[in-house]
């Protein structure tokens, strides 16, 4: 009897652990194939959408278009096929994605498989696996989710930069935790068992008296301002998700082509001209997908338009709007100055836009100036170096920007020859036009002043010209 009691023993602590690694032939890391026109689209929105208040859809955007992007997912079976259950944030806007599984021996990749179904509420999808695939399927769980019972999250966290299997064990703290949304309500299951960035996808099971895990739910949030607090979309949702497998999918690639043809200048630009609390309601909108609050601008933006002509004039893209933030705030120019005659200034200045509003910056510069003597004239050269403060206000024509400015510095000037030789105090009052005409890359600069100039040595006295400045900000 003894014997046959130690060897049961040791086939059940066996199976155990057989299961356990079994996990790894069932759940794996999801890796969405965007195309690099998709990436180029985020990364332009993802600016801004920020500016806008839209961070976590801009963070999201981010994450999407960046190399090496993942999530987890575990197998399920339906119709006689094998899919990969994750959710929706993971895939994103992607129609393909690669599977992999670290196999304890090996590693199994499964590239280019097609996203086949998304949930109309839930935060879930389904990705098809070949035919040839030997990954094992897990079954949801049939039973009661009653709270306080011991459950296992498995899935592939980031770890320095990379997926790290990672399985952790936890209760379930409350079972039934309904949030409602637009789309409808969804059931969610609170837990302790820890999971993190990369988990998104991945299961939450429940090993049952015969050893086996079953899925309970599919790990989705973590709970960043409470310890211990694990969210995942419940059986109920996963269930009706994988029945409802025969509906269509959405073609994410025609619900962005109104973004295709807008950049994310522009886009930010309708927003600002709708009302402010519509804009408010965007921010705080609830989203599956983070293009889904700039696809709502669009749609509200044509609805006033449709109203009638005088809510159309809001966004005609020739019309004049002050803009808050520089997309370039450094910058570099030459400034030339001419005193009506023979006085003469040139030099070369560094400035930064600090909010767009002012700006700060030095200045490096030669100087030909007249002087009135008794007699006649004398004319002095020298070279001086300034700071300079000033403020303007950045004014968006279309997709150029006119800054009206005024700035004023002071520093000192060397005189290096002519009418009196030595240092002095130089101070610049300049009131201008800057005209910003953006490049791929920076922004050029051109715009003429007027300057009114002031030097202590010799006979003090103030300059009056105009000038130029052409410049490239970045």
């Amino acid at each position: 009897m003894k014997r046959i009691f130690y060897l049961t023993a040791l086939l059940l602590c066996l199976s155990q652990v057989v299961w356990s690694q079994g996990l790894r032939h069932s759940v794996c890391i999801v890796e969405p194939e965007l195309s690099d026109d998709d990436k180029t689209l985020m990364a332009d929105y993802s600016r801004f959408m920020a500016r806008a208040g839209m961070n976590s859809a801009s963070r999201a955007l981010v994450a999407y278009k960046s190399e090496g992007t993942f999530g987890s997912g575990v197998v399920v079976t339906q119709n006689g096929k094998k899919y990969v259950l994750t959710n929706l944030h993971v895939i994103g806007y992607a129609q393909m994605a690669t599977i992999v599984f670290q196999l304890h021996e090996k590693t199994v990749r499964y590239p280019h498989c097609a996203v086949k179904s998304i949930g109309n509420t839930a935060d879930l999808a389904a990705v098809e696996l070949p035919a040839d695939c030997e990954m094992i399927p897990l079954s949801i769980y049939e039973g009661e989710i009653e709270e306080d019972i011991s459950i296992v999250a498995a899935g592939f966290p980031e770890l320095a930069g990379k997926p790290s299997w990672q399985l952790t064990r936890g209760i379930i703290s409350n079972a039934k935790v309904d949030i409602d949304s637009k789309e409808g309500a969804t059931r969610i299951i609170q837990h302790t068992a820890s999971i993190d960035p990369g988990s998104s996808g991945g299961p939450l099971l429940l090993k049952n008296e015969d050893g086996k895990y079953y899925i309970l739910g599919i790990n989705t949030w973590k709970a960043f301002y409470r310890d211990g607090v694990g969210l995942s979309i419940g059986k109920e949702d996963v269930q009706a998700f994988l029945n409802a497998m025969n509906m269509p999918l959405v073609d994410f690639s025609e619900d962005l082509e109104p973004l295709r043809s807008l950049s994310g200048e522009d886009w930010l630009y309708v927003f600002r001209h709708l009302p402010d609390p519509t804009q408010q309601d965007l921010i705080e909108m609830d989203w599956r997908l983070p293009f889904e609050p700039a696809l709502r601008t669009l749609s509200i933006r044509d609805s006033l338009v449709n109203v009638g002509e005088n809510k159309a004039k809001h966004y005609d893209q020739s019309a004049s709007h002050i803009v808050k933030n520089l997309e370039h705030c450094s910058y570099v120019s030459l400034v030339y100055d001419n005193y009506f005659g023979i006085s003469q200034q040139a030099g070369i200045q560094y400035g930064y836009d600090w909010w767009g509003y002012f700006a700060t910056g030095t200045k490096l510069s030669l100087f030909l100036l007249k002087f009135e003597t008794e007699d006649d004239y004398d004319i002095s050269f020298g070279t001086a170096f300034e700071i300079f403060l000033g403020g303007q206000v950045p004014i968006s024509v279309g997709k150029f920007i006119l800054a009206p400015r005024i700035t004023q510095s002071v520093g000192f000037a060397i005189l290096l020859g002519g009418y009196d030789e030595g240092m002095g105090v130089i101070t610049n009052t300049r009131i201008g036009m800057d005209w910003r005409i953006p490049l791929k890359s920076c922004d050029f600069i051109l715009g003429p002043h007027y300057n009114m100039n002031w030097l202590s040595r010799g006979t003090p006295k103030i300059h009056h010209g105009i000038g130029i400045t052409i410049g490239v900000a970045w």
